[in-house]
């Protein structure tokens, strides 16, 4: 089996993200560290600021809080082990957040759902998530499907 003792997961908690989070684990096994990382979307984000769901921040706020909460959830039925996990929530566009983040740690093997939160239809118009991580990124990449 594919191992390795760093791996940066993207995860957005949807069912294929927290798959590929089972999946690093692993890999990661027995004393291995896990970067996770949650995105806020800013186009979200700009978009409900619109919609008149509040100001910039109160929505970011909501949303970081949100994540908090779902970290925890996820990993509360996960047996991690002696894997060392890290969450980290940052707000930019998902595919440059997770390519810049993966550069700045250093980290060898990014681990990620094949699908995400995006519809089919965008992702048929503007290419999913992990494609873009896939062809921005210099370090190997597999994807999990659900």
């Amino acid at each position: 089996m594919l191992t390795s003792p760093e791996i940066l997961v993207p995860i957005d908690f949807s069912s294929c993200s927290v798959n590929a989070l089972r999946v690093a684990v692993g890999m990661a096994a027995p004393e291995g560290d896990l970067t996770l990382l949650h995105v806020v979307d800013e186009e979200f984000v700009q978009a409900a600021v619109a919609a008149g769901m509040g100001s910039t921040e109160e929505i970011i706020a909501r949303l970081k809080e949100q994540a908090e909460s779902n970290f925890s959830l996820t990993l509360e039925g996960l047996d991690t082990g002696k894997v060392t996990v890290e969450k980290m929530t940052v707000v930019g566009l998902p595919f440059v957040e997770i390519l810049k983040i993966a550069r700045d740690l250093d980290l060898p093997l990014i681990v990620m759902g094949i699908r995400g939160q995006g519809t089919p239809a965008e992702e048929l118009l503007f290419g999913s998530t992990a494609e873009k991580v896939l062809r921005g990124t210099r370090v190997p990449v597999l994807c999990v499907p659900l």
